[in-house]
């Protein structure tokens, strides 16, 4: 196995610097700041990938070194999923400092063209910039034997962002070596591993189904098929023997099953289908026990995961975000190709279970989970890190204690059987059926079943084939939560429930597919209400953040109309705005910016007149807090009222005047 280093990269600021989003601000600027969460810059590691990559090839080329070392250490295209020891992993660079206000780490810049010494009409474009002076940092990971190339590549990046020509984005790098983490220590031996991932960045789990055009969507969990990959390429790689000869058991007796988010309400189970509500969400009920639908109810919001806590459906969903990214290196004659990524956001608990039939296995699967683990798409550009919080053994997965039959429990002629994960059968011609009557009631040990009710979706679900280097075909399953009332000829045995549970149903079972439950039938007709699990702690702050956004809007787009019935031109909106935007580099001096509007006396009483609507609205707008300006609680502050009045004047420079 390749010796690996790990590297922690600062950056400073030398000048203002535009980490562009790709996105604009209707009413604002024009180009964005990419953020975070919280409002706060970084530089995402997918660009700090594509600078490392010209610096690298650059130091290549000036060097007359192997020009494959590019490839070797951030990939090419058609990648088939099989990585090496060379390739890079990083993170990206956040603050070090973070300040009690965002806000304090922008500030605006405003830009036209000139034609023939003039403002060219229609070209005022207004930009956020990261101040100068800030630091970031992260870290990078690389094989040792590369360690030299890579610090002199990162010393050789002098500039980043948007506008370089312009005189933004003057960067400084610099680097040291951290000390090597040991991997987690486990003693794991049984048939059944728990294990609990910690996402510390944003993590993608492509989901081609719903992916389309330029914009990729992802799985709210981490498929099983991801941790099989994971592990069965880690052990494929650095136990080459021991893999050889296990190689047979590993790919057909080893079961992965998906991690999904876990909110402490109990085991976690996909949203269970069929429950009915009424308008005010206070009653519950499900067409699947009797098939009986109430006039008036409405499909309950139920998220995408829930616990079941007596006669309560507690109910969440993961935690998502997106960023716009841009493919540069296209087909010849092909202009660069932005598209839009969604994605897991970081700082989430999973839990998983991976199902052995020899647990002489556990031991050696376990030794690939080292402390920090990379997963998904794009994991070598920024995207995919996780720590292993937990690793233990367990007599089976936590929910089918929880929901499930016990031994000793008495099953009923009607059963509930729920979808943990995708599945489907096969009929008698190998094609995919749903769900196989004949072989249910055969593995059931009993004459017949019969489908009375039930309330399913249904989803295609492929993959990637590593030994043939192809995609596998979509298949059509059920989706994840899906539940059948299933009608008996006669009671089963409880332990022909337990079996089929553990043995699950249909095919790729060992990548997770065909998970299920039979719910007991007393628990399940037992749901009466629901109730939103506790929200992480940043939820609330960002649906107030969205709100505020839309309260700002609002009123814009209200008094827009009253600026554009004063009669000033936009050049004279212009100048209000440039000495709005002094005041903000002042600090909220707005001395200038008064004396400018209560400049009466060198102004006709016709000019003087369309200034009043304009020096009234922003006088109010100043004295008045903000809270009492936009209608909802919000941070207060000079330099906030400026800004409103910055987009304010910005909006009707640019849509309201014609």
């Amino acid at each position: 196995m390749t010796e690996r280093s790990t590297l922690q990269i600062h950056m400073e600021l030398l000048s203002d610097t535009i980490f562009g989003s790709g996105m604009s601000v209707p009413g604002g600027e024009d180009i964005a700041v990419i953020q975070d969460d919280k409002g706060l810059p970084y530089l995402s590691g997918s660009t700090l990938k594509g600078l490392l990559r010209e610096s690298v090839e650059n130091w290549l080329c000036w060097s007359g070194e192997a020009q494959e070392t590019g490839n070797a250490l951030f990939g090419e295209p058609g990648w088939n999923g099989i990585s090496n020891d060379r390739r890079i992993q990083l993170t990206p660079l956040t603050l070090d400092v973070v300040p009690e206000d965002p806000q304090e780490c922008y500030s605006t810049r405003c830009f036209t063209s000139l034609e023939n010494g003039m403002v060219k009409e229609g070209t005022l474009r207004q930009a956020v910039c990261i101040r100068a002076g800030q630091c970031f940092s992260g870290t990078l990971c690389c094989a040792a034997s590369d360690l030299e190339l890579i610090q002199k590549a990162l010393g050789c990046i002098h500039w980043a962002g948007s506008m370089r020509s312009r005189g933004f984005g003057n960067i400084k790098f610099h680097s040291e070596l951290l000390t090597a983490k040991e991997k987690v220590s486990t003693s794991v031996s049984g048939s059944c591993i728990h294990y609990r991932l910690h996402t510390e960045l944003p993590l993608i789990i492509t989901n081609a189904a719903k992916s389309q055009g330029n914009q990729y969507e992802t799985q709210q969990y981490i498929l099983g098929s991801a941790i099989r990959g994971l592990i069965i390429s880690d052990l494929s790689q650095n136990c080459p023997e021991w893999f050889m000869e296990n190689k047979e058991a590993l790919l057909r007796n080893v079961y992965f099953l998906d991690a999904v988010p876990a909110k402490g309400k109990g085991a976690a189970l996909p949203s269970i289908k069929g429950f009915y509500e009424d308008k005010e969400e206070r009653c519950l009920k499900s067409v699947v026990t009797d098939g009986d639908f109430t006039p008036g109810f409405k499909r309950a919001k139920l998220g995408s995961f829930c616990a079941i806590d007596g006669d309560t459906v507690c109910y969440w969903s993961t935690k998502t975000g997106g960023v716009t990214r841009i493919q540069r290196k296209t087909e010849a004659g092909k202009d660069s190709q932005p598209f839009q990524v969604r994605y897991i956001s970081a700082d989430q608990d999973f839990e998983g279970y991976i199902l052995l039939e020899n647990p002489n296995l556990a031991e050696r699967l376990c030794q690939a989970f080292s402390q920090n683990i990379w997963l998904g798409a794009d994991r070598f550009a920024g995207f995919g890190k996780c720590s292993v919080q937990l690793l233990d053994d367990a007599a089976e997965p936590l929910w089918r204690q929880q929901y499930g039959y016990a031994p000793g429990d008495t099953a009923d002629q009607v059963l509930y059987l729920l979808a943990v994960s995708p599945v489907t059968m096969l009929n008698n011609l190998g094609e995919p059926c749903g769900l196989n009557t004949e072989v249910l009631a055969r593995e059931l040990g009993i004459e017949k079943v019969e489908l009375s009710y039930c309330s399913t979706s249904v989803g295609e679900y492929g993959g990637y084939n590593r030994t043939w280097q192809c995609r596998e075909p979509m298949i059509n399953m059920y989706d994840r939560g899906s539940l059948f009332r299933i009608l008996c000829s006669e009671v089963p045995e409880t332990n022909r429930l337990l079996a089929l549970q553990k043995k699950g149903l249909g095919i790729r079972r060992n990548e997770g597919y065909g998970e299920i439950l039979f719910l007991r039938k007393n628990l399940y007709e037992g749901i009466r209400r629901k109730e939103a699990a506790a929200a992480q702690e940043n939820n609330t702050e960002l649906s107030h953040t969205a709100e505020l956004r839309q309260a700002k809007y609002r009123w814009i787009a209200d008094h827009s109309r009253s600026i554009l019935k004063g009669g000033l031109s936009k050049s004279q909106l212009g100048t209000i705005q440039s000495f709005c935007q002094k005041a903000i580099l002042l600090r909220g001096d707005t001395a200038e910016l008064k004396r400018y509007l209560g400049n009466t006396e060198n102004r006709g009483p016709a000019i003087a007149g369309k200034y009043k609507t304009i020096r009234k609205l922003l006088e109010e707008v100043l004295e008045k807090p903000l809270p009492e300006t936009l209608g909802i609680d919000c941070q207060d502050g000079v330099i906030r009222r400026l800004q409103l009045i910055v987009e304010l004047i910005d909006h009707s420079r640019k849509g309201g005047m014609k």
